[in-house]
């Protein structure tokens, strides 16, 4: 009878995880996505001033984002687990007359994978060995945000030869695992689901080891913040520091502190980056008034004001004069992109719904580098995400007659999507921008054949089990009868 009742509770377990996941189909998600573009049909792109490329760094390939010509050259390192894309506002509103370059780290983005864990020591060796590679001349001045600060202070500490400059975009600081977590209240049994998650990264950035957070990248951090505790004093090297400002109340990653909390962590933050601004003794501390610690999306002009600060002292310091600026019908700046149509398909991916609108454009000089846009409107309002910042990596040659640029979302809940876009080439010229309309419907029941045969065997199933259980109680029941019956 026990074994009876046993197998009737997991046919019915069976059946309503099915009936479980029959709901998480018809349900959709409520996030909106945008995929990357597809990546260049060429597994090595011809590395130009201006073209993206992939690099040998010794058995594996980084893929390399450059524009502009001139010296100084602008190095742009990303923050841990970002790719490029993070610095085309930046990298498309710089001056032309200096080069620009920005890249995925191993693991990222186009770049090949690398093994892990990693240091900030291997990640100054890649970028060392992609320049040298790419033949990228210096002298070099390097901008690092967040985590990027790090690595590019670990970078001038290799090679202090080859630096010029640094640009510290509310970075990383050594101690600052250790610091915030200390600035978190004393660790409880029952603490809030917000705290914990702060505690479990916090100690991930102090010692990854073991820590439940996982990274893209696979940082080491102990090794890597001993590294550049270790780096040499900056000495009268010309640095600027671009700090997130104390009155801006997010603090991203995680889940939202108490009012309490955060203003303790963000204390501690702001006397971190006091800190970095004294690593030289010829520095500029800059706060970026608006913005949290996403400066390079919130206030780019401000990262694009102190690169031209170091360029031009450096151009000073070294006599180098910039020809001026020809007319714009004897140079490129006459060529701007033009876009041509606006081409929507849909496809069915795993049950999703994803509407295309594809993008075509010309460009006579083949020297399109970026795409970007905006969010017009939303119906719903909401908190939605998209990414409209990517590089352009169709070649020259396609441009210059008829090249296709790929957008996509995903649908998920019933929703009306307004984007516009423009592209921007090499020289700065700007297309005049689209405005196109994704209109998601209403998730529609997607039962797929094999969901469907499930539930009906485990129906069956719970069917033979009922009927078995039933047939077990009568022949019990007929069993006592006879036994009570006297003889």
């Amino acid at each position: 009878m026990k074994q009876i009742l046993l197998s009737l509770m997991m046919y019915a377990t069976i059946l309503a995880l099915l009936m479980m996941a029959c709901s998480s189909a018809a349900a959709g998600t409520a996030t909106v996505s945008v995929p990357e573009p597809p990546a260049p049909a060429s597994d090595e792109l011809a590395l130009t001033a201006l073209t993206n490329g992939l690099v040998d760094v010794g058995g594996r390939k980084l893929m390399v984002h450059c524009t502009g010509q001139g010296s100084p050259t602008v190095i742009l390192e990303a923050g841990s687990g970002i790719d490029s894309t993070y610095w085309i506002q930046v990298q498309s509103g710089s001056d032309r007359s200096y080069r620009v370059c920005s890249y995925d780290r191993a693991n990222l983005g186009d770049s090949d994978p690398a093994p892990t864990p990693r240091t900030y020591l291997d990640m100054a060796h890649d970028l060392h060995a992609l320049l040298v590679n790419a033949q990228i001349g210096g002298p070099f001045i390097l901008v690092g945000h967040s985590g990027g600060g790090m690595i590019i202070r670990v970078f001038r500490d290799q090679y202090p030869e080859e630096v010029a400059g640094l640009v510290l975009v509310d970075s990383g600081h050594p101690d600052m695992g250790a610091r915030l977590l200390a600035g978190l209240p004393s660790k409880s049994l029952f603490e809030a689901k917000a705290i914990r998650q702060w505690r479990i990264w916090l100690s991930w950035m102090s010692d990854s080891h073991g820590s439940l957070y996982k990274d893209r990248e696979g940082l080491d951090n102990r090794p890597s913040n001993e590294q550049v505790k270790a780096a040499k004093s900056l000495g009268d090297l010309p640095l600027v520091v671009i700090s997130r400002s104390p009155d801006n109340t997010t603090m991203e990653g995680k889940l939202p502190l108490s009012a309490e909390d955060n203003a303790k962590l963000r204390q501690i933050w702001q006397d971190m980056q006091r800190e970095l601004a004294g690593l030289s003794s010829n520095s500029t501390h800059i706060i970026a008034s608006h913005s949290g610690h996403m400066i390079p999306t919130e206030e780019p002009e401000l990262i694009i004001e102190a690169i031209n600060k170091l360029v031009n002292e450096w151009r000073e310091q070294m006599s180098v004069t910039i020809p001026a600026a020809q007319p714009a019908d004897q140079t490129e700046a006459a060529h701007a992109p033009r876009i041509l149509r606006v081409e929507e398909r849909q496809e069915t991916q795993k049950g999703d719904l994803v509407i295309y609108k594809d993008i075509y454009f010309t460009d006579d000089a083949g020297d399109v580098v970026f795409v970007t846009g905006r969010l017009v409107s939303a119906d719903p309002p909401g908190d939605w995400s998209f990414s409209f910042d990517d590089f352009v990596t169709v070649s020259a040659d396609e441009q210059k007659h008829e090249a296709l640029l790929p957008n996509s979302i995903i649908c998920g809940p019933q929703a009306t999507f307004v984007i516009e876009k423009w592209l921007i080439d090499q020289a700065g010229n700007k297309s005049e921008p689209v405005t196109y309309t994704y209109a998601c419907p209403t998730p529609q029941l997607h039962i797929s054949p094999m969901l469907i045969i499930g539930i009906a065997a485990g129906l069956s199933l719970l069917a033979v089990t009922v009927w078995l259980l039933m047939r077990s109680m009568r022949r019990h029941r007929r069993a006592r009868q006879l036994t009570a019956t006297p003889a």
